[in-house]
């Protein structure tokens, strides 16, 4: 939402207009559950403090990943975890969804890691230095211990972020990154221990993809990955992503096959690129799929 929010709270003052009061009086109308999506964006961080700090590159960075909350800082973690209580109490909304909890993309991570105050001193005490060097990053020891600190820090907010919706007897879902164990671990967020310690009440994996072949893989990585777990699993089918756009046909595709495999649901992403041929084929299989 460009740094704007767009529902009341005390904590980040007067937002741009309210979407979510209006959204959540229509979905009760017509049966439609809403749950708002909260994770470590711009409503975490304030005046750039707390920030993800790449430290000098040789090219530049997205300017996404220069604008990305960190989760060592408690002051994101708790901003976070207020912000959606806030959300929860005076919308009453049927559930809390979480995205961007983790830290920014391994692509950047992986040689940047962060180089922020709170980073640097939690390294001091687990590695005897604040930053990690060239060698350091080719240690596996040294690089799962930093793996380790980032998804400590991300899961207190995922712990925070449980307490909310257990005070609102609301369901907690993630949209957890494709990619577990290149993406997903490395930046923090290990969803599927999450769901094995029961902090997930569903998970949605981004396996957004326009080639079928490859949406099958992730399909079968997510459920081999939950096998005997039981957090259900909605698959992620990308209307219209960064991906690609797939059509009606190929949706329609996608939906069969995590239906075949034992999704529970699906999580399409996005609305705005359904129109009336998607919507017309999303009702011809909700009848199929019954």
């Amino acid at each position: 939402s460009g740094g704007r929010h767009y529902f009341e709270s005390e904590t980040l003052g007067a937002p741009e207009r309210d979407l979510l009061g209006p959204c959540v009086e229509a979905g009760a109308q017509v049966g439609l559950e809403v749950h708002p999506i909260i994770g470590l964006g711009a409503v975490s961080a304030t005046a750039g403090e707390g920030l993800y700090d790449p430290g000098p590159a040789d090219e530049p960075l997205p300017s996404w990943a220069l604008n990305w909350p960190c989760a060592a800082w408690s002051e994101n973690r708790s901003r976070t975890c207020a912000v959606a209580r806030e959300m929860m109490e005076t919308y009453r909304p049927d559930g809390l969804h979480m995205d961007y909890l983790r830290y920014p993309n391994s692509l950047v991570l992986n040689t940047h890691p962060c180089r922020c105050e709170r980073c640097q001193a939690e390294r001091e005490q687990w590695l005897g230095k604040p930053l990690l060097d060239a060698d350091d990053l080719q240690n596996p020891g040294t690089v799962y211990q930093e793996i380790k600190m980032r998804g400590r820090f991300v899961k207190s907010v995922v712990h925070g972020l449980r307490e909310v919706a257990d005070d609102a007897a609301a369901p907690l879902s993630l949209a957890a990154r494709a990619r577990y164990l290149k993406d997903a671990v490395p930046e923090g967020q290990d969803w599927v221990e999450w769901c094995a310690e029961g902090l997930l009440d569903f998970v949605c994996p981004m396996s957004y993809n326009p080639c079928h072949d490859r949406f099958q893989r992730f399909v079968a990585e997510h459920t081999g990955l939950l096998t005997g777990v039981g957090t259900p699993l909605f698959g992620g089918i990308g209307r219209s992503s960064s991906l690609g756009r797939i059509d009606a046909q190929e949706m329609a595709a996608q939906i069969r096959h995590a239906a075949a495999q034992g999704a529970e649901g699906i999580c399409l992403f996005h609305v705005r690129a359904l129109e009336e041929e998607g919507l017309a084929v999303l009702k011809e299989l909700a009848e199929e799929l019954k």
